[in-house]
């Protein structure tokens, strides 16, 4: 639904984008990356709002650029900008017209987008009255209009509360199934729970593209579980028993002889086989400590690498 090919871009001597090259279908994909690293660039070739420098941009199996295909896509700008002295509905009724909605459907496709971001109540309201939180449904309502096939939203939950964004992700899922929804965030957990896909940029480069899972815990990466122990003697026994699990790879100790270091299959719920066994035996433990990889980890260790070039 979504495909660039050598993507390059050029702002006077300012390199936006490097030879980018990624596919996307239905569903949520997060982009991710430091200020500067070529997001909203991005966001904005693939909502047809510039077109590349070098490289071609694919939405929908046409240019992005032409009427026909930016009527089927949906678009919500950093900051959610709004013209300050239009009231919600007239903003609605201005982005129906610029989508070639006719007037006989209009009242209808604009009660459908109040409902779904409950905006009934702020119809008669000028924009510069809204709250921030406000402003940001109206803006997803304006990119909702014409029901798009693809949805591109810079920063779609930035300013919200933690109430407000778990609304904004509840509805976002909704309409991912049947969509490309293709998102900015620079809320890595918010990234980690909501996309089924995150590509992460640096310096305009595309660092790595994959599930969160799969980003997390590449091929032959390991779970890790450590537990402190109170007395040291104990380490042998524990160690002993830990390795007739079926998802423990390896046990070792540590510096301190009064720690394990167990490695297990990632997915196969090592840390709670391991608890398990604890509670079963009566052991006497210190503390165990679930070593997870987080999506942030990745994220700092790939843009990080980049920096240091």
């Amino acid at each position: 639904m979504i495909e660039l090919s050598h993507v390059s871009m050029q702002f006077g001597q300012r390199s936006a984008l490097q030879d980018v090259s990624f596919s996307l279908g239905s569903g949520v994909t997060g982009i991710l990356g430091p200020n500067g690293a070529g997001k909203t660039t991005t966001l904005r070739l693939v909502a047809g709002f510039m077109a590349p420098g070098l490289g071609i941009v694919s939405v929908l199996g046409g240019n992005p650029l032409s009427k026909e295909i930016r009527r089927d896509i949906g678009y919500l700008p950093e900051g959610a900008p709004l013209p300050p002295d239009l009231t919600v509905g007239e903003i609605l009724d201005f982005t129906c017209r610029m989508r070639g909605i006719r007037r006989m459907n209009r009242s209808l496709e604009i009660s459908r987008v109040m409902q779904l971001l409950a905006l009934a109540a702020l119809r008669y309201r000028n924009a510069e009255a809204l709250s921030k939180g406000q402003r940001r449904r109206v803006a997803l309502a304006a990119a909702l209009i014409g029901d798009p096939r693809v949805l591109v939203l810079d920063e779609p939950t930035d300013g919200l509360d933690p109430s407000q964004r778990d609304e904004v992700h509840d509805m976002i899922r909704q309409w991912s199934p049947d969509r490309a929804v293709l998102i900015s965030t620079h809320i890595l957990d918010e990234a980690e729970r909501l996309c089924d896909q995150a590509l992460i940029l640096s310096h305009g480069s595309l660092m790595a593209q994959g599930k969160p899972f799969e980003l997390i815990h590449p091929a032959g990466e390991h779970e890790s579980v450590r537990i402190e122990l109170f007395e040291p003697g104990d380490a042998g026994r524990f160690g002993q028993r830990l390795r007739t699990l079926d998802s423990v790879l390896q046990v070792e100790s540590t510096a301190r002889p009064e720690t394990l270091l167990v490695r297990g299959r990632v997915g196969e719920s090592t840390f709670a086989e391991i608890t398990g066994l604890i509670s079963r035996e009566g052991w006497a433990v210190r503390a165990i400590y679930h070593q997870s990889t987080r999506l942030e980890d990745v994220f700092k260790a790939l843009t990080l690498a980049d920096q240091a070039k």
